[in-house]
């Protein structure tokens, strides 16, 4: 399949196996970064992404650069801003990462763009709401395998589902 697939949401239209197995491999890359990082499995966490991705918060949240190239790179933010959270506030970050929605894909790309929630879990048991956004992600396909090529998580003002990203980041 080469050609772009973006259909209406929801649409049963040309959705053959490929299609849903593609959906699912996907869906497991998204799912999986929150589980990674929470967790601080870095080896994991750098392995779904490519070697080239990028990475940009708009706002970025504290200790933590707007805008970050290169896996290992985003690796090493990621493992510093988990430091940093657990340092000032004694607590472990939990990702809520719902309502993805796959908004295109060709044999080697898709767009997805998911709501993410974040809370921290307490040592005493509690737990407290943090922040909510949007994610606004690129895969790439490699070697039969998606991973992020680009994330782009948005704090304050929502992207659009459709459509180009305000920032141009695709």
């Amino acid at each position: 399949m080469s050609e772009q697939r973006e259909s209406a949401v929801g649409s049963v239209v040309d959705v053959d196996l490929d299609h849903l197995v593609n959906r699912a491999a996907i869906l497991d890359v998204i799912a999986a970064y929150g589980l990674a990082y929470d967790c601080g499995d870095y080896a994991r966490l750098g392995d779904l992404f490519t070697e080239d991705a990028r990475y940009a918060f708009t706002p970025a949240p504290e200790s933590f650069p707007p805008y970050v190239a290169g896996r290992a790179n985003i690796v090493a933010a990621m493992a510093a801003l988990r430091s940093h959270h657990e340092e000032t506030r004694k607590a472990h970050q939990r990702h809520f990462t719902t309502n993805t929605v796959i908004t295109r894909r060709t044999a080697d790309r898709a767009e997805a763009r998911s709501l993410m929630t974040v809370g921290f879990a307490f040592e005493d048991g509690h737990q407290e709401f943090s922040r909510s956004g949007v994610y606004a992600d690129v895969l790439a396909k490699e070697g039969g395998r998606w991973r992020l090529a680009s994330r782009h998580l948005w704090l304050m003002e929502l992207p659009p589902l459709f459509g180009p990203l305000p920032s141009g980041d695709r």
